[in-house]
């Protein structure tokens, strides 16, 4: 190459760069969020920066690269759903009050930027940055608080892109898409019987349909769907200032007999620490079905699961409706449960709403667990050998001892009647035989100490002989070796058995006493006890 053209090439190469001073956008944009870890399903107005942190939001970063004149033009954040906060400016109202859409730390370059403005036909946030005309020399930057979305149908992690209205202005946007919220998740992710570790475990209650009440306690434990789905009212800000709602829990109780009550208790935290949790109400009854649970400061860990124990026990009035067998059941929703939108303006659709507060919930019941079981005043006895062979019978006595001395003093049980059950297990020379049974009723009430109608009233002791029994029954008719179930439909029920040729030999034969099988399955360490003392 010749001298004369080297120069001409470094001539155009100056050209160029001087021509790229005026024309190439000289102060470069980035967007740097402060994502949420996570965000609630069903939350209208889900954060999307790191709940409890003051000021988090997307950062937005002007670097200088060269002096230049700068033309105003509008940074349009995008978002992947309805935004439902706004700047103050917003209808002459923020919302929420307490942490608005706002601009925080603005230095720079965008030392006298304005507010932003929510576009909410297009989900957007628009922000106007400023011109300068003779020439700018700063680079700067400034957050995007308070931005909220509707997360309900909302899966994985939420993006928001970013643009310019125009990009012959001298800023250059190098950011545009930036990931706000990192997952979407259940708030609640389960609810079973249980107590949190080091907590009492008190399993199912139990009511009798004759009112008795042999178990009055029962413990249930609800799961946070992830580390920081449950909040105060403070962490679900971004301000400092709590907002009206944290993330609290409903809870509705169904089947509750009139004349029932709960009363509850409730407690939460981590595996190395516990947190308060207040409940609305603490009395439950059938006029009275629901209980709300907030969380007072410093309140759940936004870094571990937390998980809430719920407390109750059981009374019952003496003219309690528990005549019929059944379940008393709990659900779980979040709350408070409001609209993520109003629509109701004419002319205007899609503007953020605190009608019920902020933040509120779409209603997701889970559920139901059954806390209360209603079942049969009755009483399973268990005699372990009867034989009518020969001359061999086995007499069996049923007291009905509900009749007792005690009323007075208000330690007597309730005076009731009820039939008898039989069912008999025969054993055979090879093994088990075929099971049958026996219903005692108005037409089949063998023996003495029965009513007419089939029933053992209060005070008396039935007696019958096994050869009474057997031909009433849907058993086989012959011999009988083996051993029988016994079903009192009444509590307080006790038995004798006895063997006997009626001459020269007797034999007793225990009659156990078993914890309800309804309540205490006969799988369970507690229903595999069997007592001569229940």
């Amino acid at each position: 190459m010749t001298f004369k053209s080297k120069m001409m090439a470094v001539l155009t190469m100056l050209v160029f760069f001087a021509m790229a001073s005026s024309s190439f956008a000289q102060v470069s944009l980035s967007l740097i969020p402060d994502p949420s870890a996570g965000e609630i399903q069903t939350n209208n107005n889900a954060q999307t920066a790191s709940p409890g942190v003051s000021g988090a939001g997307i950062l937005v970063s002007g670097s200088l690269i060269a002096n230049s004149p700068l033309t105003t033009t509008t940074l349009r954040i995008t978002y992947p759903s309805p935004i439902t906060s706004s700047p103050s400016t917003f209808v002459a109202a923020s919302i929420p009050s307490q942490d608005p859409i706002r601009i925080e730390g603005a230095t720079g370059v965008f030392g006298g930027i304005g507010a932003p403005v929510l576009n909410t036909t297009n989900s957007r946030i628009e922000i106007t940055l400023p011109g300068f005309p003779g020439g700018n020399t700063q680079s700067g930057s400034f957050r995007l608080v308070g931005v909220r979305i509707d997360a309900n149908g909302k899966t994985g992690a939420q993006t928001v892109s970013a643009s310019l209205d125009s990009s012959a202005n001298n800023y250059i946007l190098t950011t545009t898409s930036a990931t706000v919220i990192s997952a979407i998740g259940p708030g609640i992710g389960s609810m079973a019987i249980g107590a949190r570790a080091g907590g009492t475990n008190n399993g199912t209650a139990t009511i009798f349909t004759n009112r008795s009440i042999p178990d009055t306690a029962a413990s249930f434990v609800i799961t946070e769907g992830f580390a920081s789905a449950l909040r105060t009212s403070t962490q679900s800000s971004n301000s400092g200032t709590p907002v009206t709602n944290g993330t609290n829990i409903r809870l509705t109780f169904n089947g509750v007999p009139a004349g029932v009550t709960l009363t509850l208790s409730a407690n939460a935290g981590t595996a190395t620490g516990t947190t308060a949790v207040t409940p609305s109400s603490t009395s439950i009854t059938q006029s009275s079905n629901t209980t709300v649970l907030s969380f007072p400061g410093p309140g759940p860990s936004l870094t571990a699961s937390d998980s809430v124990e719920v407390q109750l026990t059981v009374a019952a009035n003496s003219t309690a409706a528990v005549t019929t067998p059944g379940t008393i059941s709990v659900t779980a929703s979040l709350a408070p449960i409001g609209e993520a939108l109003d629509n109701s303006v004419a002319g205007s659709t899609g503007r953020p709403t605190a009608a019920t507060g902020y933040p509120t919930f779409i209603q997701a019941d889970v559920g139901p667990v059954t806390v209360v079981s209603i079942v049969p005043a009755s009483t399973t006895l268990l005699m372990t050998l009867a034989e009518k062979v020969a001359s061999f019978d086995t007499g069996i006595s049923i007291a009905n001892t509900t009749a007792d001395p005690f009323t007075t003093g208000g330690g007597g049980a309730t005076a009731s009647a009820g039939t008898l059950r039989f069912d008999f297990f025969p054993s055979t020379a090879t093994g088990a035989g075929t099971a049958c049974f026996l219903q005692t009723s108005a037409t089949s009430r063998p023996g003495v100490g029965i009513a007419s109608d089939g029933t053992i009233p209060a005070g008396a002791t039935y007696v019958v002989l096994l050869s009474q029994l057997l031909p009433l029954s849907n058993c086989a008719a012959g011999d009988f070796v083996g051993y029988i179930f016994i079903t009192a439909n009444f509590l307080n029920a006790h038995g004798t058995g006895t063997i006997s040729d009626f001459r020269t030999f007797s034999l007793a034969t225990n009659v156990l006493v078993l914890p309800p099988p309804s309540t205490q399955p006969r799988s369970s360490p507690q229903g595999s006890v069997e007592s001569l003392s229940f």
